[in-house]
């Protein structure tokens, strides 16, 4: 085979592996092309009912996809726990909280409605860490995530609404979600936004539910699951090494085809 042909092949394996590789791979997790400005999570969430003021909303969750991508980590998969949610404000439609903690974890994926919400949370902590997030104050108040809807009697349902920074985790994930770059709605910036909504329709079998469909639940039984998107700004595109050693492939064909052409 002609060795100028053998170099452009080479060239052509380079560049077509590398712009395969145009995804963006993120501590074991794929953002996809979509990556390199902006990601959008959406996730499956149980939480603790709350019915006053000075309660703690405790939860978690799996995140489902990323920017559309059901295959983000493999046979890994993003979960989640959250808590230090504490309501300031409660009625019977509507609800909001200050503080909060969500921390997300990376570890094989497992089906949340094989055990109860306690073994989930458990099995969930122990996962590599992967990013903190704590809440931020919507619209310059001390509020970090409200709800409305029907959150008293038998028929429980929400909509909500909250603002996250990153605080912590793997430094490669910090870098590339810390973005400063979503509006708070008083002149500040923030790293995420989360919209949420759920029901007391279908709960987990393995949990104490007594009471959450007769208006009887007490404050702190998991009554309450549904969904929730998260939406966030990227810093920039993270390649890893591997797609790294892609693109340097394509150069190195580049090189040797160039070379060749000047011997001719």
């Amino acid at each position: 085979m002609n060795k100028n042909l053998i170099a452009s092949a080479i060239v052509g394996l380079g560049l077509a592996a590398s712009g395969s590789a145009s995804a963006i791979v993120v501590g074991g997790v794929d953002y996809g092309a979509a990556g390199a400005t902006a990601y959008l999570e959406t996730t499956t969430v149980a939480e603790t009912f709350i019915n006053g003021t000075g309660q703690q909303l405790q939860g978690y969750g799996q995140i489902n996809t990323v920017n559309g991508n059901l295959s983000y980590a493999g046979a890994n998969r993003l979960y989640f726990v959250f808590n230090n949610y504490i309501s300031d404000t409660f009625s019977s439609s509507n609800v909001s909280f200050t503080g909060g903690v969500v921390n997300v974890y990376l570890l094989p994926t497992f089906n949340l409605l094989d055990q109860s919400s306690a073994a989930n949370i458990a099995l969930i902590s122990s996962g590599t860490p992967y990013v903190t997030y704590q809440g931020h104050g919507l619209n310059g108040t001390p509020d970090t995530l409200k709800a409305n809807g029907v959150l008293t009697g038998s028929t429980l349902s929400f909509s909500g609404e909250g603002l996250l920074d990153v605080t912590g985790g793997q430094a490669a994930v910090v870098a590339y979600l810390n973005s400063n770059g979503i509006g708070d709605g008083a002149g500040g910036f923030t790293d995420a936004v989360i919209t949420s909504s759920g029901n007391n329709a279908v709960l987990n079998q393995f949990d104490n539910t007594a009471g959450c469909n007769t208006g009887e639940a007490s404050a702190g039984q998991f009554c309450l699951a549904g969904s929730a998107d998260v939406r966030g700004v990227t810093v920039r595109a993270v390649p890893e090494p591997g797609v790294l050693g892609l693109v340097g492939l394509g150069l190195l064909g580049m090189g040797i085809s160039l070379r060749k052409r000047k011997a001719a």
